[in-house]
């Protein structure tokens, strides 16, 4: 009788997950590994609500120290210019600082969050999943978008703890916007010009977009550079629309 032996084959080992608190860690220290497993367990509501949080407890901590003088401020110079009438003053104060005010500020950022990340998620996805043609879907955008939003939060720190000690919401600046000089109040040109230097290609800008160029490329296959030219691209047009509406709604000198 002959015996016939089959060639043992080995078995694919499946790919490590990361726990939250070990994925979470390595989002800022070892960002090119963090992505293991995320597209069987995204959990991607814990970066999601760590957001919200953080958003809500720095807009709580400089609500009255720092918004609400900021926007009097604003209110006063539109009377000055005659945008609106006196009467527009008139117990502003109240109106501000009223719990249904606070509690209707709070909850915009409750809902506006994750609608900016649904938004946000677009531009990986298109740039993965169109332009460089990989097979990524938008699950996959989203859950590296929250992700990578992560080592956003020290930025967001930052520009609360600047608000707190300057009392005051205008010339905040956490990127190359501080080289700008400094006006009171900053006229639209300046408005503009920070916000493209401050969110956009900032030293905190820069690395939130390298992170998230990372994420999109491990999950959809692309070579790093490709991912890295093309989002940046898309980010630079998107950046320069965001600049010039908050330039053309801002109050002005």
């Amino acid at each position: 009788m002959e015996m016939t032996t089959q060639p043992l084959t080995a078995t694919a080992q499946p790919e490590r997950t990361l726990s939250i608190w070990g994925r979470s860690v390595a989002m800022f220290a070892r960002p090119t590994q963090a992505w293991a497993g995320l597209e069987r367990k995204g959990q991607w509501w814990f970066p999601l609500v760590l957001s919200v949080l953080v958003s809500l407890i720095g807009t709580g901590l400089t609500y009255q120290r720092a918004l609400v003088p900021t926007q009097i401020a604003q209110m006063e110079r539109m009377v000055e210019s005659g945008q609106i009438p006196p009467a527009a003053l008139d117990g502003i104060d109240e109106q501000l600082i009223s719990p249904v005010r606070v509690g209707i500020t709070l909850a915009s950022i409750v809902v506006a969050l994750p609608v900016m990340n649904l938004l946000f998620a677009l531009l990986p996805w298109l740039a993965a999943g169109f332009m460089l043609g990989r097979k990524f879907r938008y699950r996959d955008a989203f859950m590296v978008t929250v992700w990578s939003g992560l080592v956003s939060l020290p930025a967001q720190i930052l520009t609360s703890m600047l608000a707190w000690t300057n009392e005051s919401m205008t010339n905040l600046h956490i990127g190359f916007g501080v080289l700008l000089p400094v006006e009171d109040p900053p006229s639209k040109l300046m408005v503009g010009l920070g916000t493209f230097l401050d969110q956009g290609v900032g030293p905190f800008a820069l690395w939130s977009l390298v992170v998230l160029a990372l994420g999109t490329a491990a999950l959809s296959g692309a070579p790093r550079r490709s991912v890295i030219l093309v989002l940046g691209g898309m980010w630079l047009v998107v950046l320069a629309i965001i600049s010039v509406l908050a330039a053309v709604l801002a109050p002005g000198a």
